[in-house]
């Protein structure tokens, strides 16, 4: 209310000012109410339509994030916030997929990444090594993991991201600030079968899905060089639209799972991961939305392996 008595102010200030500049006391009566009212008509209107557009842009909601403002590029509804987690988080957005980084624990605390339907799967040559990201403060490097007993796991996956993006962008998934420390039965079994359903049988029927990664530390956790935390458990949600209807589902697995294990034996909610690792996964959507969706604990895949 208070806006529009500004709005009512201008206008008779403004009025009144052209008024006094135009003369209108040495135009005839006639043309002094002609042009009286063709000012009147034009800045009511300008000022009609900047409020209008105002009042839209005030009061429109989104239930996903605006594609102007994200794009929905690597996440469908916001970088994931902190909600109670523990230490800083530094974004770092790469080719295919971004990094909430975390600088304390030598890890990233998320990596959110999307695939989409391609019609070949053209790969290229994986690199030697992995490599240190200059952007980082910790600085981890490939060595750091040398006869740890842990692998490299990749969080945005080194397959998806090449047969989307290319060859720098692959190269960028073998960056340090991509990688956590995954047991090997975990990371070249487990884990792999789910990045390959993503990458391939699910782009193939929901033509886009986002995926948010990232380790877990349920218990106190042990460390590599006192430079690198080792997660208890790994995390992992996909997010589709199916028939114009949003869908979540997600995992929550432990390092020491065996390779044959099904997937299914893992399922939880998204709010039971934001729960333990102080994480808020999509802040922009709306909170009634997010809060069914989020609650919601599926009991099989979507599809099959």
């Amino acid at each position: 209310m208070w806006i529009r008595n500004i709005i009512v102010q201008i206008r008779f200030l403004v009025l009144s000012g052209l008024c006094k500049r135009l003369k209108f006391k040495a135009i005839p009566a006639s043309l002094r109410l002609t042009r009286f009212l063709l000012i009147t008509f034009i800045l009511f209107g300008i000022i009609s339509c900047s409020s209008s557009e105002r009042t839209a842009e005030e009061s429109e909601v989104f239930a996903v994030a605006p594609e102007e403002d994200y794009g929905r590029t690597y996440v469908y509804a916001g970088n994931p916030e902190s909600a109670d987690y523990p230490n800083s988080i530094q974004i770092l957005y790469s080719e295919g997929f971004v990094v909430g980084y975390d600088n304390a624990r030598g890890t990233p605390a998320w990596v959110a990444y999307r695939v989409f339907d391609v019609d070949d799967y053209d790969t290229h040559t994986r690199p030697g090594r992995f490599l240190i990201d200059e952007r980082s403060e910790r600085r981890i490097s490939h060595d750091d993991y040398t006869h740890s007993g842990y692998d490299r796991g990749h969080m945005a996956p080194n397959f998806a991201i090449d047969t989307r993006f290319g060859a720098e962008a692959q190269q960028e998934t073998f960056m340090m600030t991509n990688i956590i420390p995954q047991k090997p039965s975990l990371n070249r079994h487990w884990w792999a079968r789910i990045e390959r359903l993503i990458a391939r049988d699910y782009t193939e029927k929901y033509n886009e899905v986002w995926v948010l990664t990232g380790p877990v530390y349920k218990e106190y956790g042990n460390w590599i060089n006192d430079r690198v935390k080792i997660p208890t458990h790994n995390f992992m949600i996909i997010m589709i639209e199916d028939d114009y209807e949003l869908k979540m589902i997600a995992f929550l697995v432990h390092q020491d799972v065996e390779s044959s294990e099904s997937p299914e034996s893992y399922l939880t909610s998204v709010r039971n991961i934001e729960v333990i690792t102080g994480l808020n996964f999509n802040p922009i959507l709306q909170v009634a939305l997010a809060d069914s969706l989020e609650q919601i604990q599926s009991e099989t895949m979507w599809l099959s392996e």
